[in-house]
């Protein structure tokens, strides 16, 4: 079995393009190994009967599954006269559509979802738009243009119901693929922070070493006198401390901002520090480098600020009690 899904990229995880006889790109994809062929849709730019020209070549690849999201009259007419079932509505990736159509989740349809010439106008997130000067998108444009000029509508009641019913669904597809991919950002931001402070968190003669060890991080070490300053605010200057694999591969000298409510939490956001290592911080510090991802070991001895870091990195550094937990 071979089963085309008309997408707006080149590979499985690509998002499915909502237009059939328009999308960017058709996928062949076979669901026993999950391998796949990518064509270029060719229709893409035709003034009409780019339904059926695509139908004809999924067709001629062997596809006897249609997966998209919409599909007009003329299309489906076609698909269903090759013996091809046709599974319209449908959005997300190809990869997770095809799961889908596999453990028998989607059923196949027999009706359009949307009337002929679905589309013709635009082009698809992350797809190949379809410019203004082709075909019917640069009729549409002129006709535009003498509108509110004292000229009558040059289409008919009918006509614009019918693009207002497309446009529609074209921009409740799009709504539908912009809300899963920012839910998909929200994931892949909350997976590499739990990552970042799961490695951290594990301090204060708690660490594993070799847990600590599988990723880079900056550490920042507040240094008076060369020592660890006890006092995270006042001290003169921060060691900046680059690992990898559990190893100090550099370190560098820097000196803060003056010190005033908000600031060195934001400062240290911005120098991409992972951990800081500290004798002491206050709870409202506490909590601003919490929302910036940070983590903080707190009751650090005063110590040589580059023996903690190395102490930390192999999970014996010892710790006591905060002394600004005010």
């Amino acid at each position: 079995m071979k089963i085309a899904v008309s997408s707006t990229g080149q590979d499985l995880d690509s998002q499915i393009d909502p237009r059939f006889g328009r999308c960017a790109y058709f996928i062949i994809v076979d669901p026993d190994d999950m391998s796949f062929e990518v064509f270029d849709n060719e229709n893409i730019a035709l003034g009409g009967g780019a339904g059926i020209q695509s139908a004809q070549f999924v067709a001629s690849k062997g596809a006897e599954v249609v997966i998209t999201g919409n599909c007009g009259p003329n299309a489906v007419r076609t698909l269903n006269a090759a013996g091809i079932q046709v599974i319209v509505g449908q959005s997300g990736t190809v990869r997770q559509a095809v799961e889908d159509f596999i453990r028998g989740k989607l059923r196949a349809s027999s009706e359009a979802n949307v009337p002929d010439h679905y589309g013709m106008g635009g082009g698809g997130v992350g797809g190949r738009a379809m410019g203004m000067g082709r075909g019917m998108g640069m009729r549409w444009k002129s006709q535009m243009s003498g509108w509110g000029r004292g000229s009558s509508a040059p289409v008919s009641t009918s006509s614009r119901a019918g693009e207002l019913q497309e446009l529609r669904a074209q921009a409740s597809e799009l709504r539908k693929q912009i809300e899963q991919i920012e839910l998909r950002i929200q994931e892949l931001e909350k997976g590499h922070n739990a990552t970042k402070m799961d490695l951290a968190r594990r301090a204060g003669g708690q660490a594993s070493p070799a847990s600590v060890s599988e990723d880079s991080l900056r550490i920042a070490v507040p240094v008076s006198g060369g020592r660890l300053c006890a006092h995270f605010g006042h001290c003169e200057s921060f060691l900046i401390v680059e690992t990898e694999n559990g190893q100090i591969k550099r370190t560098e000298s820097k000196t803060p901002p003056p010190h005033e409510p908000g600031v060195l939490p934001n400062w240290m956001s911005e120098q991409g520090v992972d951990v800081v290592i500290a004798g002491g911080m206050g709870r409202r510090a506490l909590g601003l480098f919490q929302e910036k991802g940070i983590q903080v070991v707190t009751g650090a001895p005063e110590m040589d600020p580059e023996m903690a870091v190395q102490d930390y990195l192999k999970g014996t550094l010892v710790t006591g009690q905060n002394v600004c937990d005010h």
